[in-house]
């Protein structure tokens, strides 16, 4: 069983490290590709849609917190260590979403702070790093809770 948990812990960790750095990625592909609007002016309803999107993508990193707590919860009830693996992954995947806002804000609208919402990303993500204690709660009921 014990060999069971490291094999599923090394996969939480290449997922989460894969999550990480597919930011970095797209962070690179902002370098090479310049937006769309750079030689237009800026106009005050795009001021209003940045603080949209960076207001979405900060509010999808805080929740993406509460969603994993959500999971991992319902993983030490249900003993289901799959559920360990999915809230891993959907929580990284709301950090993510920062990311893509960051990389549309550079694409369509022409932010230059469009960075900080891929460093939002990665750090959300850094956050939710794996850990083997979810999986070993996931995996067998505590004897304190079974008397």
């Amino acid at each position: 069983m014990d060999d069971n948990l490291d094999k599923r812990y090394q996969t939480l960790l290449i997922l989460w490290f894969a999550l990480l750095m597919s930011i970095g990625i797209y962070f690179l592909f902002t370098l090479f590709v310049p937006p769309a609007l750079s030689k237009q002016p800026r106009n005050p309803t795009g001021s209003l849609l940045i603080v949209g999107l960076t207001a979405l993508g900060t509010f999808l990193v805080i929740v993406s917190f509460a969603v994993k707590g959500k999971l991992l919860e319902r993983s030490v009830e249900k003993q289901d260590i799959s559920l360990v693996q999915k809230a891993l992954v959907i929580a990284c995947a709301m950090c993510e979403v920062s990311a893509l806002l960051g990389l549309l804000e550079h694409l369509v609208i022409g932010n230059r702070e469009y960075y900080l919402l891929f460093l939002l990303a990665a750090a959300g993500i850094v956050f939710h790093f794996p850990r083997r204690i979810q999986l070993e709660a996931a995996s067998y009921k505590n004897p304190a809770q079974l008397g």
